[in-house]
Parts: C-alpha cells; sequence; structure tokens
C-alpha cells in the first residue's frame, strides 16, 4: 500500500514546507542530507525512482547533478502537478511525476529502474509488504533500493498517530522477506542531529514570518517538536539510519 496520507500535506502549507526545510522540500536535512543518503553511491548513467517526492526538489537536484533520468510516485495528486509546473525546464525532459494507480500501484513497468529511493516517507507506511514487492519488480536485476528513515528500539503501532515505529530486525525482515538481500543498515543519527539543530536555527531566524504569515501556535508546534527529535536521539529512543538493500 502506498504511504498514508497525512492532513499537513496541503497546497497551502508549501511556503511553510520551503521557509522549513528549503526550496521545493519537504524533508529534513536540505540538500546536505540527499548528499549525504548517495555519499558512497555513483548515480551516473542510472535511472531512478523517488517515492514519496513530495515537492520534487530532491528528484530535481539528482537529475541536474547527475544529468540523468528521474521518476517519482506520490499518493497526492496536487504535488504532481506542482513537480511538473515547477521542474527547470533544462532538466523536465528527464523527469517523470505520478500518483499511484487505482489499485494503489506503481504505475511503471517491471525493471524499469536501477535504483529506488525513499527520503523521510516510509515511517508513514504501516504495512510495508506490498510496496516492497512493486518496488522489486520495477527494479532491474541486482537494482538497489536506498531509504532515509527512522528507527527504533521496539516496534510501536499506534493508530492515533501516522507514524510508524520501525526496528531494525523489522526492517530487515520484510526486505528479506520481498526480496531483498545484502542489506546494510549505516547509522546517521549524529548526522541527523546536527541537521536537526540546524533546522531550529533556520525557523528562528524566519520566526516573524511563519508567525505572521500562519500563527505564533505553528511556530511553536515545529519548535516543540523538533526540540523533543533532538531529545529522542540523545536518549536513544529514535535512530536515523541509512539502508541499502538490493534486489536478489
Amino acid at each position: 500500500m502506498p504511504p498514508i496520507p497525512d492532513p499537513i500535506y496541503k497546497p497551502e502549507n508549501i511556503l511553510l514546507f520551503e521557509a522549513i526545510y528549503g526550496e521545493n522540500l519537504i524533508s529534513l536535512g536540505g540538500l546536505d542530507a540527499v548528499d549525504n543518503m548517495f555519499s558512497d553511491l555513483d548515480l551516473t548513467g542510472l535511472k531512478l525512482l523517488d517515492i514519496g517526492f513530495g515537492l520534487g526538489g530532491v528528484a530535481f537536484y539528482l537529475a541536474k547533478t547527475y544529468q540523468i533520468e528521474v521518476a517519482g510516485i506520490e499518493i497526492h495528486s496536487w504535488m504532481v502537478k506542482y513537480a511538473k509546473a515547477h521542474a527547470p525546464k533544462d532538466i523536465a525532459p528527464h523527469l517523470k511525476f505520478a500518483i499511484y494507480n487505482q489499485a494503489g500501484e506503481i504505475p511503471f513497468k517491471a525493471a524499469s529502474f536501477d535504483l529506488v529511493y525513499s527520503k523521510g516517507v516510509l515511517n508513514h507506511v504501516r504495512e510495508k509488504s506490498n510496496l516492497f514487492r512493486q518496488v522489486n519488480k520495477v527494479l532491474k536485476t541486482n537494482g538497489l533500493l536506498v531509504i532515509a528513515d527512522w528507527i527504533y528500539p521496539e516496534i510501536i503501532m499506534d493508530d492515533s498517530t501516522p507514524l510508524v515505529n520501525e526496528t531494525q530486525k523489522s526492517y530487515q525482515q520484510v526486505l528479506e522477506k520481498t526480496g531483498f538481500k545484502d542489506i546494510n543498515f549505516r547509522d546517521d543519527n549524529m548526522i541527523f542531529l546536527n541537521y536537526v539543530k540546524k533546522l531550529l536555527e533556520n525557523i528562528t531566524v524566519r520566526r516573524e514570518y511563519i508567525e505572521k504569515e500562519y500563527d505564533a501556535e505553528i511556530f511553536s508546534t515545529i519548535r516543540g517538536d523538533h526540540q523533543k527529535l533532538i531529545d529522542e536521539i540523545n536518549h536513544k529512543r529514535k535512530f536515523a539510519v541509512r539502508i541499502i538493500a538490493k534486489k536478489k
């Protein structure tokens, strides 16, 4: 199944996302986090698929930096329209954005991609088996799945929150079950701790804008959520990881 819709992801919040994360971005760490995600991989000549591309910024950056083709899949049709409308003209022919089909499946042909990636999205997916099987299907032989996500000391399935607490073991098991091997978890916790601190500095500078255009409560919530994240990282209740898995 595709990620669960979160009510915060609405067109009217685009400027808020960009104030927090950067132009055309919607996840922690900005472009530095994108470079970190692929720091030891050579993307030259590869065809990529972005699971949960958001505003398209990561796909834009990778397509431009490596002069490669990047496709993207989303659950929000407005994000498809936005990404297409804001794609830089010089790389637009190398980009393709789509929503899941009516069956909730990835609408691309089998063995279409060398690498599939997802940054900060899969903690919204409760049942990952079906999605990972689809990812496996659209990957070429020995293709890679690259994930930036959070893992936890123990699994917590709480229907009151859109986020899913996976452990390293549960992630490993679902990847193996859906046709992946050579699964590697890299600890990026301290790197993401710095990203959170930089984000707090950034929103403090933009506090007046955020409070004026939205309200003081929004600013307070964003700051509080990220201060809590720092505490969770420092007390080892949450771990940022980069996962690489190869199609069997």
